[in-house]
């Protein structure tokens, strides 16, 4: 508790500092998805054969998307443009998808260590829209190509004098190149346009998948002693870009590079806990990269997301009153990206179980810096069913408008 109340202290600086950076959409997807993660955390799989499948939103990820389509189909199209991107201003819409497997490999005991391995797949894919009014610079204009282009091509889009609506990649640039960039230039032609309106707000994509494989491995020692070793490999691709007005006025598309920049990393996770009677606590290290397997295509963009672990600090309780369960819990998850106080946590799982805990009823409730989450769920043999709700706690964080998240995560287990 004391390394919980010292996280906290240091979380009131890490809070101030945070609100003077600007919006990052990379970073806000970092925070959102690990939010996710401590959901997942809560409902471990145990050393089971499962099939575990989730999906968590924002209310009005899919009106963005009607809408954006909608405004490059209109009659007037660079108003419908100016419109829809006006109407979601200071907004982010978030999407996740993910589907695990997981298999049991037998359990072993060594003197007073018992093991419990388990062959795993786990692939989770998301995005972030966010959509911000920016101080234009020539420099931003490269956010808007999400492809890898040659230094030479770089230079002479940010030093070339552009028109309102201009093709970045107009003839005149192409044809001021060597050969080697002139062609990449030619080639992406009518894909990327100067902004008609350099005071209208653009949107930022950012998309990630991940694919992870490998032996996650629970262990108990002695009586008081317990935690996880995870030895897995990670394949990941991501893609970021922004689009103005004018590219969403031409109906232009999101497209996926013809190179992917998919990298595939050694990593691993470690867990160490103490629990005495009722009491837990431990400290764990997710997405420790140990070594790179596999670089990306020479011809493909830099990855944006980065290999930053993920560290927590958790503790929790358990009360039983017959039938009833009640489970309190406090902590803390921090990685690269945003601040302490970002990641602090608290709340308490109450439930009701019989038959073991083969059938039951659960809700939690749980509020961190921004949202209050309600998460009931329904636990029938070997299915489970989660419905999450994340309730912005005020209107705004700085200038964002926060929106509810929902999810659902279905499971089943033998």
């Amino acid at each position: 508790m004391k390394v919980l109340k010292a996280l906290a202290l240091s979380s009131l600086l890490s809070a101030s500092m945070s609100n003077a950076f600007a919006y990052n959409v990379v970073e806000r997807y970092t925070l959102l998805d690990d939010k996710i993660k401590t959901e997942q955390m809560l409902r471990p799989f145990g050393h089971d054969f499962f099939l575990d499948l989730g999906v968590a939103m924002n209310k009005n990820a899919k009106n963005l998307v009607t809408d954006m389509s909608d405004a490059g189909k209109a009659a007037d199209k660079t108003t419908a443009a100016q419109n829809f991107l006006t109407k979601y201003d200071k907004t982010e819409q978030a999407i996740k998808i993910n589907l695990s497997l997981g298999i049991p490999i037998f359990s072993f005991s060594a003197w007073d260590l018992k093991v419990q391995p388990n062959l795993r797949v786990l692939a989770d894919a998301g995005a972030n829209i966010g959509i911000r009014s920016e101080t234009f610079t020539p420099a931003l204009l490269l956010d808007l190509i999400n492809i890898d282009i040659p230094t030479e091509l770089k230079n002479a889009i940010t030093s070339t004098t552009y028109t309102a609506g201009d093709d970045l990649l107009k003839i005149s640039v192409c044809n001021s190149l060597s050969a080697g960039p002139k062609a990449i230039c030619l080639a992406n032609q009518g894909k990327y346009f100067y902004p008609s309106n350099t005071n209208l707000p653009d949107l930022l994509l950012f998309a990630k998948m991940d694919i992870r494989g490998g032996f996650f491995n629970e262990y108990t020692y002695k009586e008081n002693f317990f935690g996880n070793l995870n030895l897995y490999l990670l394949s990941r691709t991501d893609i970021y870009q922004r689009i103005n007005s004018k590219m969403i006025e031409n109906g232009s598309k999101v497209e996926l590079p013809k190179k992917a920049n998919t990298e595939n990393v050694l990593q691993l996770d470690y867990r160490f806990g103490y629990k005495h009677e009722n009491y837990r606590l431990f400290g764990s290290i997710e997405d420790l990269k140990l070594s790179t397997v596999k670089k990306r295509d020479t011809a493909s963009k830099e990855l944006s997301y980065g290999y930053h672990a993920l560290m927590r600090v958790h503790a929790d309780a358990t009360y039983k009153f017959n039938v009833i369960t009640l489970n309190p819990f406090l902590g803390v998850h921090k990685r690269s990206g945003y601040g302490f106080a970002d990641g602090l946590y608290a709340g308490a799982d109450a439930g009701a179980y019989v038959w073991g805990d083969r059938l039951g009823l659960q809700l939690r409730g749980m509020f961190d810096k921004q949202y209050l989450t309600i998460s009931p769920r329904m636990k029938l043999w070997l299915m489970q069913l989660e419905y999450s709700l994340k309730s912005p706690l005020k209107s705004t964080d700085g200038d964002l408008k926060l929106s509810a998240i929902h999810s659902i995560d279905f499971r089943l287990f033998f």
